[in-house]
C-alpha cells in the first residue's frame, strides 16, 4: 500500500474515508508473551513450518489460494508475478516465505521483504478448513521469529485502520509503534489519541471551517472524495484534487467553477482552490449544486484545481479568504 487514506465500507454498507497507519514492531529484546508461546505450542506439533526460502508462487500455492479466495475473495492474491516482482538496483526486494504444512500437504503460506534491519509483511494465505488453527496469524509469527533469528530490528505487519477493527488482529503479535504523519516519525500506538488520527483531524478542521462560514450566512458541505488517489493510475496532466476530504461552498463560481478548501494534517494550515467537477452529463456547476443540497457524504467524481485563492492558511485566515472571494465573485 502508499496511500495514507483508503475506503472501507461502513455498517450501513455505505463507504468512508478511514486513515491507515503504518505500523511496526521492534525485534530488539523481543520474545513472545504466554499466550503466543501457547499458541506456538499447539501449532508447531500440528504443522512443519519452513521459514526463509526465496518466494516462489507455484501450483501448490495455486491450490491453497484459490481455496482462500472462495471464502475471502477480496483479500487473495489475485497477480501474483506483481506481489513477487523483486525490482532492481537500490529498490529490489528480496522477498521471502513461510510454508506450513499438514502431513506434507501446504495448508498456508505468507510472503514478505527481508531488508539489512528489517521485515515487511506482505501477504499470509491459507486453506479456510485449518482456521481453528489461526494459521494466517500463525504465519505472521514465524515471520517474526525468523526476523529474530536473523537479527533484524524492526517487523513491518502493514497498516491498521482506527475506527474499522478488521486489522486490529495485528496489535496481538505485540506493542506496535505507528507512523505518525505530522511529524513523520514513529510514536507508541498506545499514545494515539482520536484526534492523531489524521483523517480525524481534517474533518474536524474542515468542520470547524463550515461552522465559521454558517455563521456568516455562507452554506457549504464537507465530502470525502473517491479520486484522491486518482493519481496512483491516471497519469494524464491534469491538476487534479489530491485530498481525502474536503469542503465545497456555495455558490458555484461563474464558468462552472467551485471555490473548494482542504486541509493537511501534516502542514495543519488550509488551502482554497477554484475545482471543476468532471460530472457525467451535467456541468460542473450544476453538479456542485447537486452536491450541496443532496446532503451526501461522498463525491464520486473527479476534481480539477483550476485556480488557486490562497494556500497555507490558518483558520483565523481562512474563512475571511473565503467569504471575501465568495462575495467578490458574487459581485462580479
Amino acid at each position: 500500500y502508499v496511500s495514507h487514506f483508503m475506503f472501507f465500507p461502513t455498517d450501513s454498507s455505505d463507504q468512508k474515508v478511514y486513515s491507515t497507519l503504518p505500523t511496526r514492531l521492534s525485534l530488539e529484546g523481543y520474545s513472545f508473551r504466554k499466550s503466543l508461546r501457547r499458541l506456538w505450542r499447539r501449532n508447531e506439533v500440528v504443522f512443519r513450518i519452513e521459514a526463509g526460502a526465496p518466494a516462489v508462487f507455484d501450483k501448490e500455492k495455486a491450490r491453497v489460494n484459490s481455496l482462500y479466495a472462495a471464502s475471502f475473495p477480496s483479500r487473495a492474491i489475485h497477480d501474483p508475478t506483481s506481489m513477487l516482482e523483486t525490482g532492481s538496483g537500490g529498490r529490489a526486494f528480496d522477498t521471502r516465505e513461510i510454508n506450513l504444512y499438514y502431513q506434507d500437504k501446504l495448508v498456508a503460506f505468507s510472503f514478505f521483504d527481508l531488508g539489512k534491519i528489517s521485515i515487511y509483511s506482505k501477504q499470509g494465505i491459507y486453506d479456510p478448513a485449518f482456521s481453528t488453527y489461526s494459521p494466517g496469524f500463525f504465519t505472521m509469527l514465524a515471520e517474526i521469529a525468523f526476523g529474530v533469528e536473523q537479527g533484524v530490528q524492526y517487523y513491518y505487519p502493514g497498516y491498521v485502520v482506527p475506527g474499522y477493527p478488521e486489522f486490529d488482529y495485528k496489535h496481538r503479535v505485540g506493542p506496535l509503534e505507528y507512523f505518525e504523519l505530522s511529524s513523520g516519525s514513529w510514536r507508541p500506538h498506545h499514545e494515539l489519541r482520536e484526534i492523531d488520527v489524521p483523517i480525524n483531524d481534517i474533518r474536524r478542521q474542515l468542520s470547524l471551517l463550515q461552522s465559521a462560514l454558517a455563521h456568516s450566512g455562507a452554506n457549504s458541505t464537507v465530502l470525502d472524495y473517491r479520486y484522491f488517489d486518482i493519481r496512483f493510475y491516471d497519469n494524464r496532466p491534469y491538476p487534479f484534487l489530491e485530498y481525502p476530504a474536503f469542503l465545497l461552498a456555495q455558490p458555484a463560481m461563474p464558468g462552472g467553477l467551485s471555490p473548494l478548501a482542504v486541509y493537511s494534517p501534516v502542514r495543519k494550515t488550509y488551502s482554497l482552490y477554484n475545482c471543476r467537477i468532471y460530472s457525467y452529463g451535467t456541468s460542473s456547476a450544476e453538479a456542485g449544486r447537486r452536491l450541496l443540497k443532496s446532503g451526501q457524504s461522498v463525491c464520486s467524481w473527479p476534481i480539477g484545481i483550476e485556480s488557486i485563492i490562497a494556500e497555507n492558511l490558518l483558520l483565523e485566515t481562512a474563512m475571511p479568504a473565503l467569504l471575501q472571494h465568495l462575495h467578490r465573485q458574487a459581485s462580479s
